[in-house]
C-alpha cells in the first residue's frame, strides 16, 4: 500500500461556472488557472504521483508548455492512472476535502464521484468527498479562491 496526498488551489473570478470534479456549477465565478482549473482533478493527479513517487503535474504538465493551455484536466488524471496501471498497482481509494465559501456542492457530490470513480478506476464507493467554508475566514472564505486537498492510496 502506498499512500499520496494532493493539494490544489487556484483564484475565482468573475465568469460563467466553476469546474469541480468535471462537473459545470453555473455560479457567475470561474476558476483561474492555465488548465481548465479542474482542481479536484489536479489535486487527485498529484496524489498518484506522489504515491509513485513521480514528481507532480508540473513535472509532467508544465504551465511553461503552450499546448497545456486550457487543457482537459481528466487527461492529467488519464495520464496519472495510465503510470498507475504501468506499474502494476490500481487505485484502492480515494478522499477529497473542497474547501469553497460558495456556492454548495452538496448537490454536485453523486455526479462528482461518478466522474472520478470513472477516470480513476476507483470503485465509487471507495470515494469520498467533502466540503468546508472556511466560515468566512481567509482568501476561501472571502470567495476569492477555491482550494482541495486529496489524499489516495494504491495497491
Amino acid at each position: 500500500m502506498k499512500i499520496g496526498i494532493g493539494i490544489d488551489t487556484h483564484k475565482i473570478i468573475d465568469g460563467d461556472f466553476l469546474l469541480i470534479a468535471g462537473v459545470k456549477i453555473s455560479c457567475g465565478k470561474s476558476i483561474l488557472a492555465h488548465s481548465d482549473g479542474d482542481i479536484v482533478y489536479h489535486a487527485i493527479a498529484d496524489a498518484i504521483y506522489g504515491c509513485l513517487s513521480m514528481g507532480d503535474i508540473g513535472d509532467h504538465f508544465p504551465d511553461s508548455d503552450p499546448s497545456n493551455k486550457g487543457l482537459d484536466s481528466s487527461k492529467i488524471i488519464k495520464h496519472a492512472i495510465d503510470l498507475v496501471s504501468s506499474n502494476g498497482l490500481k487505485i484502492n481509494n480515494i478522499d477529497i476535502v473542497i474547501l469553497l465559501q460558495s456556492p454548495k456542492i452538496s448537490s454536485y457530490k453523486d455526479e462528482m464521484r461518478q466522474n472520478i470513480s470513472a477516470l480513476t478506476k476507483c470503485s465509487n464507493k471507495n470515494v469520498n468527498i467533502k466540503a468546508s467554508t472556511n466560515e468566512n475566514m481567509g482568501f476561501v472564505g472571502e470567495g476569492k479562491g477555491i482550494s482541495c486537498h486529496a489524499l489516495v492510496s494504491i495497491k
